[in-house]
């Protein structure tokens, strides 16, 4: 019994990882008041190169081992290959693709862009790892890089849109990037943590810290004059 009931929990964890950045989508397409053309082409665009690095990485790329006594060498490669790196390549690709559009338009697009992404990405990642898979990949690393693609797109907003930039100060700007840094970090810090043995209750502990800064930066934007 107790058998199939830890099968059972895992079976509901990895559809929650399959499952969590394309319901998140849904969710915050029918929040839109426009056309939903425009940024389902986007999400589909990004689903396509996902597709295509994913490709890659499993027919060409040497799979990387993370080691169980490195916190530096494992946090600079999730933080470099899984986040800044992606994150890079796929703004400044979707920045010079849309390069006609308005600032203030491209920023509201790019947001579907990393959902596609992210949908095929993170899941090859978590399930390309040998089984058996454990709670911290199935639920805890999809959660958090939900809410650091939320918390960056709204740091975007404020950072890159000129009429919104012209509002900050130079300490409100300053808490701006230093925000946007922090929520790029944390989670390849939690992960290197986690691979060095963190315990369970100091993982959610971090989860619930990431999600209130994710939400500080979601609903109190009016304290950076947005």
């Amino acid at each position: 019994m107790q058998f199939f009931q830890f099968y059972d929990m895992i079976f509901f964890m990895i559809i929650f990882a399959l499952l969590l950045f394309p319901l998140y989508f849904s969710y915050w397409l029918f929040e839109q008041k426009k056309p939903f053309a425009p940024f389902l082409f986007n999400a589909f665009m990004g689903l396509f190169l996902a597709a295509v690095f994913c490709a890659y990485k499993y027919f060409f790329s040497p799979y990387y081992f993370l080691t169980p006594d490195s916190f530096w060498r494992n946090f600079i490669h999730i933080l470099l290959e899984q986040i800044v790196l992606p994150l890079g390549v796929l703004t400044a690709a979707f920045l010079f693709v849309f390069k006609k559009d308005k600032m203030d338009d491209r920023v509201k697009n790019v947001f579907p862009f990393y959902m596609g992404f992210y949908a095929v990405c993170l899941p090859f990642r978590i399930l390309g790892a040998n089984p058996p898979y454990s709670a911290f990949a199935l639920f805890v690393k999809p959660a958090m890089f939900l809410l650091m693609l939320m918390a960056f797109n709204s740091r975007q907003k404020l950072l890159f849109v000129p009429a919104k930039r012209a509002l900050l100060s130079l300490k409100e700007t300053a808490l701006c990037w230093l925000s946007l840094a922090l929520g790029l970090l944390m989670p390849a810090a939690v992960e290197a943590l986690w691979i060095l043995g963190m315990k369970p209750p100091l993982t959610i502990l971090f989860l619930l810290i990431y999600a209130a800064g994710a939400y500080f930066c979601l609903k109190k934007e009016s304290f950076f004059k947005d």
